[in-house]
C-alpha cells in the first residue's frame, strides 16, 4: 500500500475506466460477429431455397411429359451446385455414301433389257397375217408356212445367198456368181444378171420389188426389169445392204461391225454411224458388243433386226436376228416376251415378227409397228431346227 491515498485512489479508477473500454470493445466486436453469421446464414438460407426451387421447376409431374420415351429429369440434391453440363462437340457429319451408278448411260449396253410380258391378241396361229420362210444352214431347201399351219417347200435348188421378195411370191438367190429368180409356186428360174455376183451380199429387195440390191463387182442395185446395175456411191463403203419398209433409208454393216444409216439416193454421199454398237471404246460399249449383219430393216429405218455378237470374233456369225436396235441410240429393244430370241424379220409394213424358243418349244410372235403384240402362237414342231429366213405380206 503507497503512502499516498489520493494517487493509489487515481490508479484504481484509471484500472476501472480501461476495463470498461475494453468491455465495451468486445461487446461491439460480438456484435459485428453475430451480424456477420447472421448474414452468412441468411445467405445460404437463401441458396439452398434457390436450389430447391430450380430442382422443383426441372421435376414433371407424372403422365404430362412432352417425351413419353424419355425418363424424367432428376434434381440435383439441395445444397450442392449442379454439376457443369458436358460440353458438346458438333459432331462431323459422316461422309455420304455413294452408290451403284449405271456404267455409262444405261442405254449405252447393247444387250436387251428385261420388258414386263405382254398378253397378245390371239393366241392362234390362224390369225397370222401373211407368209413366213424358213432355210437351214447348207440345205438348199426353203420351207413357206401359212396361217393356217401349212407348210410347202417353194426352193430346191442350190444356192449360196437368197432373199424373198416383199409379196413373198418370188425369190432370188445366187448359184454359181449368177443371180437368178423364181416363182414360190414353181417353175424354170430366169438369169437377171449376165454378169458375176457374190454371195457377201444376200439378194435384198426393195419395198416395191422392183429392184434388187446386189454385190456385183461393187453393191449395186438392179434393176429386175431390164438387168441394168447402177453401182452404190463410193462413199458408202460396207457390205450387207437392206432398204427400209418404205425405200427411204439404207442400213449396212462395215468391216469393224458397226451399223450405218444412208438415204435411198444415187446421189447419197454419207451415212450416219449407228452409237455403241462395234466401238473400240469399252466406256461406250461395255458388252463389246457389234452386229456384222442387218438382217431387216423396219418401215422408216428407225429399227433393224440383227444378230448380236462379239467384235472380236468369237461369236458364230449366224445370220439369224437375235436382237431388235435402235439405229438413232444403238440399244437394243426390251421385247415383252418369254423365252430367248432365236430369230426376228420385218415386214415392209413395219410389222415384227420374233421367233423364240422356251422349254424345247418355239413360238412365234407378232407385233405391230407401234409395239401392239397382235398374235403370240406355237410354231409347227416340223419347223424345229431351221432358221427364220423372212416374214412377207
Amino acid at each position: 500500500m503507497t503512502d499516498d491515498p489520493l494517487r493509489e485512489a487515481l490508479h484504481s479508477l484509471a484500472d476501472d475506466v480501461q476495463d470498461a473500454e475494453l468491455y465495451g470493445a468486445a461487446m461491439l466486436r460480438s456484435r459485428r460477429i453475430a451480424h456477420r453469421r447472421a448474414a452468412a446464414g441468411t445467405l445460404s438460407a437463401l441458396t439452398v431455397l434457390s436450389l430447391a426451387v430450380g430442382g422443383l421447376w426441372q421435376l414433371r409431374p407424372p403422365g404430362n411429359s412432352d417425351d413419353s420415351g424419355r425418363g424424367a429429369a432428376v434434381a440435383e440434391p439441395a445444397g450442392q451446385l449442379p454439376a457443369p453440363a458436358p460440353s458438346i462437340q458438333p459432331s462431323r457429319a459422316a461422309p455420304p455414301q455413294s452408290s451403284p451408278t449405271a456404267r455409262g448411260p444405261a442405254g449405252r449396253e447393247s444387250r436387251p433389257s428385261r420388258a414386263a410380258v405382254a398378253s397378245p391378241s390371239s393366241r392362234s396361229l390362224s390369225d397370222l397375217p401373211g407368209r413366213v420362210f424358213y432355210a437351214k444352214a447348207g440345205d438348199p431347201e426353203v420351207i413357206r408356212l401359212k396361217g393356217n399351219g401349212n407348210t410347202r417347200t417353194v426352193l430346191t435348188a442350190a444356192h449360196s445367198a437368197l432373199g424373198v421378195s416383199p409379196d413373198g411370191t418370188k425369190i432370188a438367190y445366187v448359184a454359181d456368181g449368177a443371180l437368178l429368180v423364181t416363182d414360190t409356186i414353181g417353175g424354170t428360174p430366169d438369169r437377171l444378171y449376165a454378169g458375176t455376183v457374190s454371195a457377201e451380199q444376200a439378194p435384198a429387195w426393195s419395198p416395191d420389188g422392183r429392184r434388187l440390191l446386189v454385190e456385183a463387182d461393187d453393191p449395186a442395185v438392179l434393176d429386175v426389169a431390164d438387168g441394168t446395175l447402177q453401182p452404190l456411191p463410193n462413199t458408202l463403203a460396207g457390205s450387207n445392204f437392206r432398204w427400209s419398209g418404205d425405200g427411204s433409208k439404207l442400213v449396212y454393216a462395215t468391216e469393224s461391225c458397226q451399223l450405218k444409216v444412208a438415204d435411198a439416193d444415187p446421189s447419197a454421199t454419207s451415212a450416219v454411224t449407228v452409237p455403241v454398237l462395234g466401238d473400240p471404246d469399252t466406256s461406250d460399249n461395255p458388252s463389246g458388243l457389234g452386229a456384222c449383219l442387218p438382217v431387216s430393216v423396219d418401215a422408216t429405218g428407225r429399227r433393224v433386226a440383227v444378230p448380236l455378237e462379239p467384235v472380236d470374233g468369237t461369236g458364230d456369225s449366224a445370220p439369224v436376228a437375235n436382237a431388235v436396235v435402235d439405229t438413232a441410240t444403238g440399244h437394243a429393244d426390251a421385247l415383252p416376251i418369254e423365252g430367248t430370241v432365236i430369230g426376228a424379220v420385218f415386214a415392209p409394213d413395219g410389222n415384227l415378227l420374233v421367233r423364240t424358243s422356251d422349254d424345247g418349244r418355239t413360238t412365234l410372235s407378232l407385233f405391230s409397228a407401234g409395239g401392239t403384240l397382235l398374235v403370240q402362237a406355237h410354231e409347227p414342231s416340223r419347223l424345229k431346227g431351221l432358221d427364220l429366213l423372212a416374214y412377207t405380206r
